[in-house]
């Protein structure tokens, strides 16, 4: 049998562990049910696994009849810590938990893939890794799981992302920079308060707070090299407890987005540079620190072009293409791309490109058809890969 008969061989009971991994979503570290659903499955196929890697992470392995090399691949578990709207087709069973960004298909399409790679052993040319990684959205389960060992003897690396702006039966890749270092910043500006009526005798720390917001702006404008991509977002600025006082404290959050190493070390120094120094302007004192958080994912050139070529075999070339500029969102596949060569791919799921389905909303929502083409496009990289490259 071929990928597509055995993606059909499969299709209604993968649809079903999908449709149960979303009713009954779980966040970072929690994904217990989760990862049942993937060794009950994996259980009933035979495949061997070790659980419990990176607290609820499992990594499953087949081994082809023929020596070769080792591909891993690679889907997330976890859900996100909101509400699902009720008219979704599929919905939430848990109150504040929604598998809003695709995990809940990442996982039963991964699960596919490894069906029909078993299925197929008597003439897979070496091994393939099944990782199911927990907690991408919220610390990041990747990097712990790499260093439990799960990328030892790794040659090459697919992980793909089912993405809402792009039309369904498409994908995308890209060639280096894909998606961005996803950094966060907190900014404590400590100033002297009291009256609201007597403002000379205090030192305002929202008066220098947002001065620093201003300020800020200058960063990506005036220190990024205008033909890169760079963006520095506050996203919370909290002070104060009444009308008539002036706080003592007011503390900024918010997020540096960068598609290189040495733009991650530049905004982050200049924003460092600029807190303290306007703070101290207005008088106040100020801590500025930056959470270093995932790196920059940066695929490679050769790992891409066996991911290319391999969903062009599934979905037809003139439906594969390349992407023309990388997204600002963050992701931890990045860890493995930093250590192994690596291919991280978008499958469309959008039904008008006119209408794209947002990412981490209550009413994001896509088709079951698309998990045959996550899984079999994974399936056929790993092929690729190891029978051909």
């Amino acid at each position: 049998m071929n990928i597509n008969e055995l993606a059909k061989k499969y299709e209604s009971e993968i649809i079903a562990i999908r449709h149960l991994i979303h009713q009954f979503p779980e966040i970072g570290f929690e994904e217990i049910q989760t990862s049942q659903t993937v060794t009950d499955f994996l259980d009933k196929l035979g495949i061997p696994y070790v659980r419990g890697i990176a607290k609820t992470g499992v990594l499953a392995t087949i081994i082809g009849d023929k020596p070769g090399k080792t591909v891993l691949l690679r889907g997330d578990m976890d859900a996100l810590a909101m509400d699902e709207d009720p008219d979704n087709p599929i919905v939430s069973k848990i109150p504040g938990r929604m598998h809003a960004c695709g995990h809940d298909g990442h996982t039963a399409g991964l699960l596919l893939a490894g069906a029909i790679l078993n299925d197929m052993k008597a003439e897979l040319c070496g091994t393939v890794k099944l990782m199911f990684q927990p907690a991408e959205e919220t610390v990041g389960g990747a990097l712990p799981m790499i260093e439990e060992g799960i990328l030892n003897g790794v040659d090459m690396a697919f992980g793909c992302h089912l993405w809402g702006s792009a039309l369904e039966g498409t994908a995308g890749y890209r060639y280096g920079a894909m998606m961005a270092a996803p950094d966060e910043f907190k900014i404590t500006v400590t100033g002297k308060g009291g009256h609201g009526a007597y403002p000379h005798m205090t030192v305002d720390p929202i008066v220098a707070a947002s001065q620093i917001v201003v300020a800020m702006q200058s960063i990506v404008s005036r220190n990024v090299n205008p033909l890169e991509s760079a963006v520095v977002t506050v996203a919370t600025f909290n002070s104060g407890s009444a009308f008539n006082i002036i706080s003592n404290l007011a503390v900024l959050t918010g997020t540096i987005r960068t598609l290189s190493e040495e733009n991650r070390e530049l905004v982050a120094r200049h924003l460092t540079q600029i807190a303290q120094g306007v703070g101290a302007a207005y008088g106040a004192q100020v801590e500025a620190d930056v959470i270093r958080k995932y790196p920059v994912l940066i695929n490679s050139d050769r790992a891409v072009d066996v991911a290319k070529h391999a969903f062009s075999k599934i979905l037809g070339e003139e439906n594969v293409s390349e992407i023309v500029a990388p997204s600002m969102g963050g992701e931890d596949f990045a860890y493995i791309a930093q250590r192994v060569p690596s291919a991280f791919i978008y499958v469309g799921i959008a039904k008008n490109v006119n209408e794209p389905i947002s990412h981490h909303h209550p009413k994001f929502a896509w088709d079951d058809k698309n998990l045959s083409v996550l899984g079999k496009g994974l399936a056929q990289c790993a092929l690729d890969f190891l029978n051909n490259d």
